[in-house]
């Protein structure tokens, strides 16, 4: 269950990057993550990456409540 939810918080934050990259294709959202200090060099979740992941994470839950 711990790699789904890893791959879920990561599908969150790219999401987030995509709807937020002044272009938007996957590329661009990945490079948005990486200024804004959400990804790593190698596209892993950083410390504000798993917190902006874990914050909407708890807004869709709630919204399905």
């Amino acid at each position: 269950m711990k790699t789904y939810d890893e791959f879920l918080a990561f599908e969150y934050v790219l999401a987030h990057c995509h709807d937020k990259a002044s272009i938007t294709s996957y590329k661009n959202a990945l490079e948005y993550g990486r200024a804004m200090e959400f990804l790593d060099g190698e596209n892993k979740l950083t410390q504000s990456g798993k917190l902006l992941a874990s914050m909407i994470g708890l807004r869709l839950e709630s919204a399905y409540a």
